[in-house]
């Protein structure tokens, strides 16, 4: 028993409906919902249509599509994730680590010509968010794709929410620690390591993002 175009797209609609909003899960849902639908109306000619898309749907158990939507946003968030730390990971082994290395001292050797170091490195900071330029552009141009949303998508965008977040409390720190960094310099060096890391942070997620908006282009054909 095969569903006709018709019955498909009604499928697609239905499973549209419960919001979900991204294109690869829209496709996978209806996908299982009509094999289902066909072992089902296989095994008994006797349902009508509505009957069988029930029986299917109980496979999925209660808010089963939002279930499903909400593991697949945690699987790749954590994927993409490790993805990111492999790549992060390759930058601190020799003899890539030299050159972060030699960054970080020289921010910390450049603090000794202000009078307000602390100023400095808090600018140094403001100065990542230049390199978010590109990831901004490219995440405005490529929310959808040929009107398409994609979670894998969204998911690579949102990674510099945390970006944002860690060069806050980096500088919450600053601030915190002000009059220990007056008396002891020598703590500037993690805060300049840390400076070191966000561009780190930064470069991975704009490679892994243009990466993702090629992988989605060539696996959807939307090129």
């Amino acid at each position: 028993m095969k569903l006709t175009t018709e019955q498909i797209e009604y499928v697609s609609n239905y499973v549209r409906s419960f919001d979900i909003k991204w294109c690869e899960l829209q496709v996978e849902l209806t996908d299982h919902m009509v094999t289902s639908m066909e072992e089902i109306w296989e095994k008994d000619p006797e349902l009508t249509f509505h009957q069988v898309k029930q029986y299917a749907e109980d496979r999925f158990g209660r808010n089963g599509f939002k279930v499903i939507e909400e593991d697949r946003t945690q699987i790749l968030r954590k994927e993409f994730r490790k993805a990111q730390w492999n790549m992060i990971t390759e930058y601190l082994r020799f003899p890539k680590i030299i050159l972060g290395i030699l960054l970080a001292l020289l921010i910390f050797k450049a603090t000794f010509y202000f009078d307000e170091p602390i100023k400095f490195v808090k600018n140094s900071f403001v100065l990542l968010a230049i390199l978010f330029i590109p990831a901004f552009y490219s995440f405005y141009a490529n929310r959808k794709i040929k009107g398409k949303r994609f979670l894998e998508l969204n998911i690579s965008h949102s990674t510099f929410t945390g970006i944002f977040v860690f060069m806050y409390w980096i500088v919450f720190l600053l601030n915190t620690f002000k009059e220990s960094i007056q008396r002891y310099p020598i703590i500037m060096l993690p805060f300049c390591c840390a400076w070191v890391m966000g561009i780190l942070f930064i470069i991975t997620g704009i490679h892994l993002q243009r990466k993702t908006i090629v992988n989605v282009k060539k696996q959807y054909q939307l090129n």
